[in-house]
């Protein structure tokens, strides 16, 4: 162990470890969820850590001896090289301050080593006076989370639109199958299952386009603002010039924020992006169900959709098959949107100049970003691209209905299709077939006028004058 100091007191640090005394008071006084920051967000921090001596350097305020060195191990934490140094929980003290000192140890440290210095003494590189140069973990951490949640969106998006593309080509292999529709899960009107898919490919891509809209907001960067927005301390320019460095080095388009103070307060831009993977869990959640009611059975459900056999589905029943794909996205979308509601009383608990919450927004929302790309990729690969329908069962259902009434009421009338059809339900027989038993039309011309139910389609006139002409 070696020994630093700060204005509290003495600290042990293990010796080997890059970081320093303010990383172990807080490993040690937050052991709350068992789970560590995620690296994304540390590696943003490090990329922001990078720019920032970048920009001091071209600002005159870093020499550059002590800004190359902060850069080069910066980049060494961006490629991973130093991961295991990052100790500390994912929930912890307000703003992320610890999160952000770790980083700041880490590379004050490896960069102090570089230069021919030990590790702890901080005489050539000072993790505050050198590494934290115009910076503050109040506009350093959230603009961290902006940086991983865009770096981290390229993958969801993709995979939403991959799932769309999936629904898309379901709905072409299946534009002719009819079904009965539901509402209130009551026999409907006949549609086809091409229509089912196609409404379920436009749903996600709606969800996708509401995601692309919501990283908008994310792209202004309150770097440079340092503790509450008004740039204390930092060189008038540092704001333009640390942006623009880390569009060039993180390959991403951000800007400066308009107004820095009310960045520093206001989170609402991290709750509009989750608000739109709550929606995009929602759809999914939706979809996952009802392929949940729609296989259901096999033999005594309705069964029109026959899902991938993808694991044995009872530890008792033998050869049962379950939904388990459906079942798993509808927990990770509840997962979701409970992450959702967190952010929710995250964002509106800001105080003052400051909202400290930092640290559970950005769990929040790289979990939720992280789950619902896996989630996509799952439900597309092991579930939609292997779904069949089965298009005998999806005919008997909708024989055994009498749903395909309605396509009768301009032809026969809604009174007379309402008593026609109380009369098949008592006899136990197919509207169909009592029609074309009654004589009141052929069973071609009955064919025809089921087939119609698809969707709008124009009245046969000539028909509609035969029957109106037929006393019965």
């Amino acid at each position: 162990m070696r020994e630093e100091e700060d204005f509290i007191g003495k600290v042990k640090v293990p010796d080997e470890a890059y970081y320093g005394s303010f990383t172990a008071r807080a490993e040690k006084n937050f052991r709350l969820s068992g789970m560590k920051v995620d690296m994304e967000l540390i590696r943003a921090v490090a990329l922001i850590k990078k720019c920032a001596a970048l920009a001091n350097m071209e600002l005159e305020r870093l020499d550059e001896k002590t800004g190359k060195a902060i850069a080069e191990v910066a980049q060494e934490v961006i490629d991973g090289k130093l991961d295991d140094e990052f100790v500390l929980d994912a929930f912890q003290a307000g703003a992320g301050t610890p999160l952000h000192m770790n980083v700041n140890e880490v590379i004050a440290n490896r960069a102090e080593e570089l230069l021919g210095g030990k590790k702890g003494e901080y005489k050539l590189v000072h993790p505050n006076n050198h590494v934290n140069m115009s910076q503050s973990s109040n506009n350093v951490v959230p603009s961290a989370v902006r940086i991983a949640a865009i770096k981290l969106s390229g993958n969801l998006i993709n995979e939403a639109e991959l799932l769309q593309e999936s629904f898309s080509k379901k709905s072409k292999e299946y534009e002719d199958v009819m079904k009965i529709g539901r509402t209130h899960l009551q026999d409907a009107v006949p549609m086809t299952y091409g229509q089912v898919f196609s409404a379920y490919a436009r749903a996600v891509e709606k969800d996708k386009e509401s995601l692309e809209s919501a990283l908008e907001g994310l792209k202004e960067l309150g770097v440079g603002g340092t503790a509450t927005g008004s740039g204390i301390t930092a060189h008038p320019e540092f704001r333009g010039k640390i942006c623009a460095y880390i569009a060039k080095e993180g390959k991403i388009d951000v800007k400066p924020a308009k107004d820095p103070v009310e960045l520093t307060q206001n989170m609402n831009d991290f709750l509009m992006y989750s608000a739109a993977m709550r929606n995009y869990a929602a759809t999914l959640c939706r979809i996952a169900d009802d392929l949940r009611l729609l296989s259901s059975g096999p033999k005594a459900g309705i069964a029109e959709i026959k899902l991938p056999e993808v694991e044995p589905g009872s530890s008792i029943m033998p050869g049962k098959l379950n939904p388990s794909i459906p079942e798993a996205v509808n927990m990770v979308c509840w997962q979701v949107m409970g992450n959702d509601s967190a952010v929710l009383l995250a964002s509106r608990s800001g105080q003052l100049e400051l909202n400290f919450a930092a640290p559970l927004i950005a769990y929040d929302i790289l979990q939720s970003e992280g789950m619902l790309t896996r989630c996509s990729k799952m439900f597309r690969e092991f579930c939609i691209d292997g779904l069949e329908v089965d298009e005998k069962k999806a005919a008997e259902n909708l024989e055994q209905t009498f749903g395909y009434a309605t396509a009768f009421n301009p032809y026969l009338g809604y009174s007379k299709v309402s008593k026609l059809v109380a009369e098949a339900y008592e006899k136990g027989v197919s509207l169909r077939k009592l029609i074309v038993e009654k004589g009141i039309m052929s069973e071609e011309d009955a064919e025809k006028i089921i087939a119609s139910a698809k969707g709008p389609s124009l009245i046969d006139e000539e028909l509609k004058r035969g029957l109106e002409q037929d006393p019965s």
